[in-house]
């Protein structure tokens, strides 16, 4: 049952996409595994991940991206 309970939690990642002519946007995600994530994303648009909440990335999406 625990395994049940631990597919089912929900993580968020900031993620840029990356575009020809215009400033990458950057979006968040909900992702089940890290493992599922970088199946789905490619690492270099991974811009920060393991957020327990979609506004604890939103807010940190400024951050994120000054980072970078």
């Amino acid at each position: 049952m625990n395994e049940l309970l631990d597919f089912c939690k929900l993580h968020y990642a900031v993620i840029e996409a990356l575009q020809t002519e215009a400033v990458p946007e950057h979006y968040v995600i909900a992702y089940g595994s890290e493992e599922s994530l970088h199946d789905v994303i490619a690492e270099p648009c991974i811009m920060a991940s393991g957020f327990s909440s979609r506004e604890e990335a939103l807010a940190n999406t400024d951050a994120c991206v000054s980072a970078a």
